[in-house]
């Protein structure tokens, strides 16, 4: 067969959205078009990245596989309309169509309800035989012990963001899956089941021997869940002696071990992503984030820096006990206690989560739109704001992180705490001033890619 997965962009005012670049390569996809290849090597498999390419929707295929998260579902759902108006077979699968089925296969003739592994070689058998199931849910967790390379031969990766000097993009690999968190605007657990599994550090070294970048985003959501398989895995990376640069995500917890932070230097950590949400006690115990502590967000940052791994602190405003002053007194914390590096959202309840939940029993959601749900507007009824202002106040906050004197104390601090420090404050400086642009334009420079076409 000859079988075409997209990954969809999203959709501004009705409009898809492009981009130059693209940040990171689908890796669902690239898993899904190696189990592709180990069903039967003559099936044939395209990957294309809507946020830069663009789709031929006459163009000869059997089967079309779309994965959407919740921003990208108005998008699935027209492309996947277009496509079975010409007769093609469209299957969907990832977040979205997981925690929305009866939804999705509305718009597909088949829905994957979670994890596609230990399903997927039956679908493609299925759909040969003309005998296609409307929903298809594995009962079991996939194991992570079955080695899975994923396939990078099948896109393009020249759209994809590169460093200069790199031959490749920064790659994505994951080494566990879920979080032992509940968080209640978060997805995670709902889909993982509130889980916590691991690949084997043998698989994990296989796939970056086979990759052979220079650079990765390990996925996962919380790469310290389990503090034994994250010394075991910073101590194999150490000792592999790749040479490599990877990021990834972590909960605050990291600081209760700092030689983690140690490890994950030394095995080629440069930046690590943290919910750090809200300086707000009340704010956090509402989320269920109350092991989140402000106390330590300084000590924190510092710790990371002193071994030459950026921090970056994800915040959401909108939250119930938010104010104007709040986000200005945010803005103060974070400048007196020279934390530079941080990302803005807006709280977004996400279809599946107990926050979204919570909000349609209490009448607080104003628009069901799922292309709006970004994290970059305002889907809800805020306690202290109207959405108007809300919105507002998210972006003039978000600019003055950005002002002339801020941009060069980041710069110094850059200098200050890499190892590379030109060639970093270079960057940096390069970074910041894109950030600048994109946020006067009320475009989240962390969107779905690089330079709006």
């Amino acid at each position: 067969m000859k079988i075409l997965f997209i990954y969809p962009t999203v959709l501004s005012d009705g409009e898809p959205i492009k981009y130059r670049k693209a940040y990171l390569p689908p890796l669902n996809l690239a898993i899904l078009a190696r189990l592709t290849e180990q069903a039967n090597p003559r099936h044939e498999v395209k990957i294309i990245n809507e946020s830069v390419e663009y789709i031929d929707f006459d163009m000869d295929c059997d089967l079309v596989g779309i994965t959407a998260l919740t921003s990208q579902a108005v998008r699935a759902y027209q492309i996947s309309d277009l496509f079975r108006a010409r007769g093609k077979t469209v299957i969907f699968g990832g977040v979205h169509p997981s925690l929305m089925p009866d939804e999705a296969i509305k718009h597909a003739d088949s829905v994957v309800i979670g994890e596609a592994e230990n399903l997927w070689d039956g679908i493609l058998s299925d759909h040969e035989a003309g005998q296609l199931k409307q929903f298809y849910k594995e009962d079991n967790f996939h194991d992570l012990g079955t080695l899975t390379i994923p396939k990078w031969d099948d896109m393009d990766l020249s759209i994809y963001k590169r460093s200069f000097g790199r031959k490749m993009p920064r790659m994505p690999i994951f080494t566990t899956r879920g979080c032992v968190h509940n968080c209640k605007y978060c997805c995670v657990s709902k889909f993982f089941g509130r889980t916590y599994r691991y690949k084997p550090i043998s698989n994990v070294l296989q796939e970056i021997e086979h990759t052979r970048a220079e650079s990765y985003f390990f996925t996962d959501d919380n790469i310290i869940c389990s503090q034994d398989h994250s010394v075991e895995l910073f101590k194999a990376l150490k000792s592999a002696n790749y040479g490599i640069r990877w990021i990834s995500q972590s909960s605050t917890d990291i600081i209760k071990k700092p030689h983690l932070i140690d490890l994950a230097s030394e095995a080629g950590c440069r930046s690590l992503i943290f919910g750090v949400e809200s300086i707000n006690r009340a704010n956090l115990k509402d989320v269920r984030k109350k092991f989140n502590d402000p106390k330590i967000y300084v000590e924190l940052y510092r710790r990371c820096t002193r071994v030459y791994i950026q921090p970056w602190f994800s915040m959401i405003f909108g939250l119930d006990h938010d104010t104007v002053d709040s986000m200005r007194e945010t803005v103060e914390f974070l400048i007196k206690n020279h934390i530079w590096n941080v990302v803005f959202w807006i709280l977004t309840p996400l279809p599946g989560t107990d926050l979204f939940e919570e909000m349609i029993k209490s009448d607080r959601i104003l628009d069901l739109d799922w292309s709006k749900y970004d994290l970059n507007h305002v889907v809800f009824k805020p306690a202290n704001f109207t959405p108007e202002d809300l919105y507002s106040n998210f972006w003039k906050t978000y600019r003055s992180l950005y002002s002339i004197p801020i941009t060069l104390k980041r710069a110094v601090s850059v200098f200050e705490n890499t190892d590379k420090p030109m060639k970093n404050v270079i960057t940096s400086l390069i970074n910041q001033y894109y950030s600048r642009q994109q946020i006067n334009g009320y475009i989240h420079p962390y969107s779905m890619g690089i330079s709006r076409v």
